[in-house]
Formats: structure tokens, sequence, C-alpha cells
């Protein structure tokens, strides 16, 4: 049981950690201004804000007058329940069967950021993304590298943002 101070200077260090993360987010959120690698982490993800501030104790451990975390998902009377880790076990046991299934496999560290030029093969500069960023060797060059290249990534997921012509 941690009694309410020390859970929140523990809070408090956390927010302030990851306060220097997501501030400049923020701040560019409430300024309409765009950043092509950061804005992903939070659209991408999915991850507020809100959520990345908010500690937890952990499994185990109890917050001492804490009805902050009252009305949390899994909560109740200051700590996670046992109800909710167990209803966590079949995504960590997915998890670790694919951690099990890679790790025996040889690493492919080929890819050089490929995958992020075969999203963009082939596009006109309004169809880009994030078209206020040029691309680095233009439109032209980025199709030239992309076709010069073998594109053998292991950033899979990143396959459904292929152009289609980027796909063979």
């Amino acid at each position: 049981m941690l009694d309410r101070t020390t859970w929140q200077a523990r809070a408090a260090a956390h927010a302030a950690r990851v306060d220097a993360f997501i501030e400049p987010h923020l701040a560019r959120r409430g300024s309409s201004v765009k950043h092509p690698v950061h804005d992903f982490l939070f659209t991408y993800y999915a991850q507020r804000p809100a959520q990345l501030r908010r500690w937890h104790p952990g499994y185990g451990a109890a917050l001492a007058d804490a009805p902050e975390y009252a009305g949390l998902k899994g909560y109740v009377d200051g700590s996670v329940t046992e109800a909710y880790v167990a209803s966590k076990a079949q995504p960590v046991r997915g998890l670790l069967n694919l951690l099990r299934a890679t790790e025996g496999r040889p690493a492919h560290t080929g890819c050089l950021g490929l995958h992020e030029w075969a999203m963009v093969y082939r596009q006109s500069p309004d169809e880009l993304r994030h078209n206020d960023w040029p691309l680095r060797l233009g439109s032209a060059g980025t199709d030239e590298v992309v076709e010069g290249h073998r594109v053998k990534c292991s950033h899979f997921d990143a396959f459904r943002f292929f152009t289609p012509p980027a796909r063979g």
C-alpha cells in the first residue's frame, strides 16, 4: 500500500518525464503546426497525451486515498484487480508466442528505411501525405532509389501503406 504522499510524488515524477515529450506536440497541435514524425506517434499509435501522463503503480500495489483512480478501468479501491490482469492474459500470451517464434530466426537488417520510400513511390507532390515537407531527393530521385533496390523490409505493418506500384 502506497500512501498518498508517496504515490503522488511518483505520479508527478512520471508526468514530468512524459511532459518533455508531449508538451511540444500539444503546442504544435494548438497552433495547427504539423510534424511528420512526432505527430505520427500520436496518430498511428493512437496514444492520447493524457493516457501517457497517467502513472500506474503496477499490479500488486495499492494506492491509499486515490479517488482519481476510482473510475479507471480495472481499478477497485486503489489497485488493479486480479480479474483485469487475467483479462489481459490472452494478448500477453500471443505476444510471448510471437517473441518465441522470432527469437531464433536471423534478423533482417537490410531495410535501410526503404519502406518509407515505398510509401511515396510514384506519387505526385500533391498526393504526398506530408507534402509540406519536401522529399530529400524529390519525386524522381525517390522513385529511382526504390526502382534500384529490392525493398525487403521487416516493417511488415508498413506494407499496407506502400503505393500500388511499389507492392510488386
